[in-house]
């Protein structure tokens, strides 16, 4: 799922460490982001199909739109529980192998993964299966590749750097939708999968190039309750699982175009209008976070972000939801960039593996929290304002995060 700048991109001027390392970072995550907007864009959708339509869930007294948001539910909450289960063995074995093994490994499960989802047309039991790599595959890459970056971004800089690869991530974002839409609209979802595989095998060649230390930690459950009982990380957990509870209605906002659309290929374009606009104006933003300290400008993008989620309840036709959707990005380009620069500034440090493993197990957390209330909303209200209302609220609580670290940290 679910984890930018001016048209002109100068890459030698990038402030991270240049080093071949770093360099393969770059291209392992605008890869794997390519993967999630091509193969998994469409993937609530999906799943959707599959309870729908399919004898998945047809034992249960439920309609098939009912069956349909419960499949969701159900592919979601195991995703969480499952990451909640092995989050700290799967930090604690990240010292030991290291951060390239752990990649590749990540990596290795998220391609079993679409394989899984390829033949769950056929078997729809397998979403299961998927739900299960999925969730440790991501737990493998995300605590180690937030640590390593942490670790080479420059603070003073913070900002540049995360507004250039926002600028990387959000170019692929803006083509994929679009693309993505026509395959599974003429082909079918199973061929975006395909095109996940392939995709994420040149994903594992930038991982299998890296060559860096293994650093040691000391992540641990005994440890992890020591960190949640400080207020500033609890503090910062909620604020992030906030800022991730917005992420995932975003997520589910494909859903919602395609039942108002009634076309895949349609949503794929409206997404990238609006993601052409909006991706004009993020690289600017970066290089104000860098010069001034002033953080209103966050505080008013989370206000305009929450407002917009209000408004949506009142969208129904395709210019309106596209002029939505263009302000969105524009908010929440501004709303990220100061989030992240904070988010990674907390995390510099010889801590960053217990820090970001941490925080995962956080959001695992408020993940079961919030797949569960999506599927009873679904069973016994069938109401997606609910759902957009609650997401307005979860952007405000990000606002919580702070630069204050806990001592220990």
């Amino acid at each position: 799922m679910p984890r930018i700048g001016s048209h002109h991109l100068h890459l030698p001027h990038i402030t991270y460490d240049d080093s071949k390392n770093m360099k393969l970072l770059y291209g392992i995550r605008v890869t794997r982001d390519l993967v999630n907007k091509m193969a998994l864009f469409f993937l609530p959708i999906f799943l959707y199909s599959i309870g729908s339509e399919t004898n998945f869930l047809s034992f249960l007294p439920f309609s098939n739109f009912q069956r349909g948001m419960l499949t969701i539910s159900l592919y979601y909450v195991i995703y969480g529980m499952v990451g909640l289960a092995i989050g700290i063995y799967s930090g604690k074995l990240l010292g030991k192998i290291g951060y390239q093994r752990s990649f590749v490994l990540s990596l290795t499960l998220r391609t079993l993964m679409f394989v899984a989802l390829y033949f769950s047309k056929f078997s729809p039991i397998l979403i299961v299966v998927s739900a299960i790599i999925d969730s440790v595959n991501a737990q493998f890459f995300w605590a180690g590749y937030f640590s390593l970056l942490s670790k080479t971004a420059h603070k003073s800089n913070m900002g540049k750097d995360l507004s250039l690869i926002q600028f990387l991530l959000q170019t692929v974002a803006m083509i994929s939708p679009a693309i993505s839409g026509v395959i599974a609209y003429l082909l079918g979802f199973e061929y975006l999968f395909l095109i996940g595989i392939v995709m994420n095998l040149l994903s594992s060649v930038f991982a299998l190039m890296m060559d860096v230390k293994i650093h040691e930690n000391n992540v641990s459950f005994a440890n992890f309750k020591v960190w949640i009982k400080d207020r500033k990380f609890l503090q910062l957990g909620i604020a992030n699982s906030g800022r991730n509870i917005n992420d995932l209605v975003m997520y589910l906002w494909s859903l919602y175009i395609y039942f108002l659309l009634g076309s895949v290929d349609r949503v794929g374009y409206l997404y990238t209008f609006s993601l052409f606009l909006a991706m004009t104006f993020t690289f600017f933003i970066g290089k104000y976070i860098d010069h001034h300290k002033n953080k209103k400008p966050f505080y008013m993008s989370g206000g305009f972000i929450s407002f917009l989620w209000l408004v949506r309840t009142q969208v129904f036709d395709v210019w309106s939801i596209a002029l939505v959707d263009t302000f969105d990005r524009l908010a929440t380009n501004v709303y990220s960039l100061f989030f992240d620069a904070m988010f990674f500034k907390r995390g510099k440090g010889h801590l960053s593996d217990e820090y970001f493993t941490y925080l995962e197990m956080i959001l695992n957390f408020s993940r079961i929290i919030f797949w569960s209330l999506f599927g009873i909303f679904f069973l016994f209200y069938s109401s997606w304002n609910s759902i957009f209302v609650f997401a307005g609220i979860a952007i405000l609580v990000g606002m919580l995060i702070s630069e204050k670290k806990p001592d220990y940290v």
